[in-house]
């Protein structure tokens, strides 16, 4: 009998050590699913931004005399904006002061296009949770000038600036992105 009293709780230690093994493994994992849900999300989002993109740089192809106006228009909604429920809310009110036809089904000068394709892409992005910009690309003012249409999400700002705690600028004033930033920058000339 001394054997057996001695013997008495090991089955519960192996028990228990075996739940903590099992327990670090299953934090592990979650942590793992934790990684690869924001992998995809992140994903989405950056599909979505190319579409967005993608739309607005053939729109500068098919009217190239008005790529300022472009830029002027997409700059003067996102101006005053912190966020993108803020961004939609000036988009929208954009369309209401800004937008005066349907250039889908109505024929519309020029300059009646741009308002009407810049509402369009900017209201995309807004569909998406995404904020939109166009700048002239660093570093190309003398020579072919390009368009930098940026595109941004989760509180990055869609500009090329310095980073601060005020700030989350997506990328340096030479063009390369910051470390962390949630944007994504295509060329188009």
């Amino acid at each position: 009998m001394n054997i057996i009293s001695k013997q008495i709780g090991i089955g519960l230690v192996e028990v228990m050590v075996a739940l903590l093994l099992l327990a670090v493994a299953v934090l592990g994992f979650s942590a793992l699913n934790m990684v690869s849900v924001k992998a995809t999300d992140d994903s989405v989002l950056i599909a979505n931004a190319n579409t967005v993109m993608r739309g607005l740089s053939e729109d500068l192809r098919l009217n190239p005399k008005n790529i300022p106006g472009y830029q002027k228009e997409i700059q003067s909604v996102l101006g005053n904006v912190s966020d993108t429920k803020d961004y939609c809310a000036a988009v929208t009110d954009y369309k209401t002061s800004s937008v005066t036809k349907n250039c889908d089904s109505d024929s519309c000068t020029a300059e009646e296009l741009v308002k009407y394709n810049s509402w369009s892409a900017m209201q995309q992005a807004c569909n998406n949770g995404i904020l939109v910009n166009m700048v002239t690309c660093p570093g190309t003012a003398d020579k072919q000038l390009r368009q930098c249409i940026i595109a941004s999400w989760n509180g990055t700002k869609p500009i090329f600036a310095a980073n601060s705690q005020s700030n989350k600028a997506c990328a340096d004033t030479s063009g390369i992105y910051h470390a962390g930033s949630d944007c994504v920058i295509m060329e188009s000339y």
